[in-house]
């Protein structure tokens, strides 16, 4: 019950500083949440969970559309360029939506995870 609390009064200071509920609760964290994972919204996690929350996600996407890609079309992509190119992609997509999340936390002067009470 004291995360329900905490995600409440999360959402409360994320829409008092005119985030929307897109921004601050996206797609990746909603999965998380309905799948019981009790992770803290992206403007309150530590980076390095951050990023490997983005990076796992991303490059999971970005291997599905691979193997797609794969199935889809005519000529065949080998499996290590498909492999190291998903996990590029979840590399520069993670780094990226980390420090996003990270900056937009600082320039809204949020409160820490810890401190929602």
């Amino acid at each position: 019950m004291y995360f329900e609390q905490q995600l409440a009064l999360a959402h409360q200071e994320l829409t008092r500083c005119s985030i929307q509920s897109s921004n601050s609760h996206p797609i990746t964290f909603q999965v998380l949440h309905w799948s019981g994972l009790q992770a803290p919204l992206p403007h309150y996690g530590h980076f390095k969970i951050k990023f490997s929350i983005f990076f796992a996600w991303y490059s999971l996407i970005f291997a599905i559309i691979f193997i797609l890609a794969e199935i889809i079309s005519d000529t065949p992509i080998t499996l290590i360029s498909a492999v190291f190119s998903s996990l590029f992609a979840g590399l520069t997509a993670g780094i990226s939506m980390a420090t996003y999340y990270y900056y937009s936390a600082k320039r809204f002067n949020l409160s820490l995870w810890q401190q929602l009470k």
